[in-house]
């Protein structure tokens, strides 16, 4: 699944200072050990699902998540998982 915002690509907003802080949060808050396989490489913060903000028509930002839908897993668990599920997308 690709998301466009509004303003530019997801991918660009992973560059975005508050991006950066909210990924560090979780990073901590999860030891920097992948939720899964407990490795500390080629650690990525996964987003468990995305938010479609209806009355706006857009994906709420990257880092507007509460902690809650954000895990750490390891690139190879991450792709794994992308491979098997779609990562869901809730209308709020």
């Amino acid at each position: 699944m690709s998301i466009t915002y509004q303003h530019g690509s997801y991918k660009e907003k992973l560059f975005d200072e508050r991006w950066k802080r909210k990924r560090q949060e979780i990073l901590e808050r999860d030891n920097h050990r992948c939720v899964i396989c407990g490795s500390n490489e080629s650690l990525v913060v996964h987003h468990k699902q995305y938010h479609f903000v209806s009355r706006l028509g857009v994906f709420r930002d990257p880092w507007n998540y509460k902690n809650k839908y954000l895990i750490t897993l390891c690139k190879s668990c991450h792709e794994r998982g992308h491979y098997k599920f779609d990562v869901p997308t809730k209308h709020i």
